[in-house]
């Protein structure tokens, strides 16, 4: 762990400074999930502004009372850089290192520039349509070679680290301007890294409506639990529609399903999530993780076509015995299918976001996108037209324009009505700007 200084230079609010290296305040993220305050921040040399990078930052405390709740975060903190050690690819976010400063701690991590999952459901939903299934099944390729990667790391003797996320959900995983996919967050990660903070409770360490049924119910956790979360994650993505909060059924009628065991089970969870201190929406989620079957999955799937299906059908089986045994088959399964539609890269997924900008129009205005994200921008006056963006529905090659002429009529395109929409839970912009061009920092703006 660095010892930096808090010597000022000339320019922003300097945080702190390391070697030659000064961390200036850039803009104010908000919360973190344990307590931490989260803030963009601008590096600066002796040779000029640098790139931006994302600050946990725990103050020291200032009552008697809350130094044992400082130690432990403090302590979650230094998990989180130690495994980020073995964690250097390029799908994940790389964390620097954490800093110790005389108000407190700042863990430093690479800012991510591009859109979140979360924010291109709702910028599908104020154009109209979701996404192609070749875009869902690009995303979930790239975050399953990501997790396989996790998942198989290995310490320093060769032991597996049994790493498992716990947070895999639309607003950990975003898409980048060159059309990359990353997972922004390990910072709740389970392993089995020497030292660790043992969980002291059996509770949730994630976002609540994207966990495993074993996860919320206080199940033998392992990596296939990361599996159901990016199942959860690219249901929702391609219908607007989640497991955890069916549209046609009400809580007596999903507690009706359960056996005797089965509801004593979701009781003690439920009773859990209230000492742990959930948020109040988790006793739903707990009670649906219990009853969903098969057919709720199938309901929720509706309309997308039979592959994507029968994969997210695989993904969400209740028992994590029954579905993808790794990370690893799940890419291979996915890359194959995308296979079968025809040529899929990096430059189709952000033409296809750009068209999907464009086609919102001005409902982009009224999205709350935070404030961290932005940098695909439409190229108006570039080798991509405004009226090829709007009339360009798939990437070039004949072979995937045959097969959606000749699909199943079970195989629909959905689009935005076909089932309840989720809520957006994004942190709103102050400024109220569009999502396209928004998320840079001093060094890229005084560029332009």
């Amino acid at each position: 762990m660095s010892n930096p200084t808090d010597s000022r230079h000339a320019g922003g609010v300097v945080l702190f400074t390391n070697g030659d290296t000064s961390y200036e305040f850039f803009r104010d993220l908000g919360q973190g999930r344990v307590g931490e305050r989260v803030l963009l921040a601008q590096t600066r040399t002796p040779q000029g502004l640098g790139t931006c990078v994302v600050l946990k930052c725990v103050p020291l405390p200032q009552v008697a009372g809350m130094t044992e709740k400082f130690r432990h975060t403090r302590a979650r903190l230094e998990e989180e850089v130690r495994l980020a050690q073995y964690l250097q690819h390029p799908r994940i976010a790389r964390v620097h290192g954490l800093f110790e400063i005389p108000c407190g701690l700042c863990v430093a991590m690479e800012n991510i520039e591009g859109l979140t999952i979360n924010t291109l459901l709702s910028v599908a939903q104020a154009c109209g349509r979701y996404f192609s299934e070749a875009f869902i099944l690009y995303v979930g390729a790239e975050v399953a070679a990501a997790l396989d990667y996790a998942h198989t790391r290995t310490d320093n003797a060769g032991q597996p680290l049994g790493i498992v996320n716990r947070d895999i959900n639309p607003a950990r995983i975003r898409m980048g301007p060159h059309g990359e996919v990353r997972l922004t967050d390990f910072g709740v990660a389970l392993s089995r890294l020497a030292g660790r903070l043992a969980t002291s409770l059996p509770r949730p360490q994630c976002e609540v409506l994207y966990a495993a049924p074993e996860m919320l119910l206080g199940e033998v956790v392992d990596a296939r639990a990361d599996l159901f979360s990016l199942g959860l994650t690219l249901l929702e993505f391609a219908t607007g529609r989640h497991l955890y909060d069916p549209g046609h059924l009400r809580i007596e009628d999903v507690e009706a399903r359960l056996s005797k065991e089965e509801r004593e089970q979701a009781l003690a969870a439920s009773v859990a999530s209230m000492v742990t201190e959930l948020p109040p929406f988790a006793e739903d989620a707990i009670w649906c993780a219990m009853a969903y079957r098969s057919e709720d999955v199938e309901r929720a799937a509706e309309g997308l076509p039979v592959p994507l299906r029968d994969i997210l059908h695989t993904l969400l089986r209740r028992n994590p015995a029954e579905r993808f045994a790794t990370a690893a088959e799940l890419e291979t399964v996915m890359r194959a299918r995308l296979t079968q539609l025809g040529p899929y890269s990096r430059e189709d997924a952000v033409r296809e976001v750009q068209r999907a900008l464009v086609e919102a129009g001005d409902k982009l205005w009224e999205l709350e996108v935070p404030e961290d994200e932005g940098g695909i921008t439409v190229p108006l006056t570039a080798s991509l037209s405004a009226g090829e963006l709007l009339t360009a529905t798939e990437p070039s090659g004949g072979s995937r324009t045959a097969a959606a002429s000749s699909r199943h009529p079970d195989e629909v395109t959905t689009a935005p009505g076909g089932g309840p929409h989720r809520s957006s839970k994004q942190t709103p912009r102050k400024d109220g700007g569009p999502v396209e061009g928004e998320g840079g920092c001093r060094g890229a703006e005084e560029g332009r």
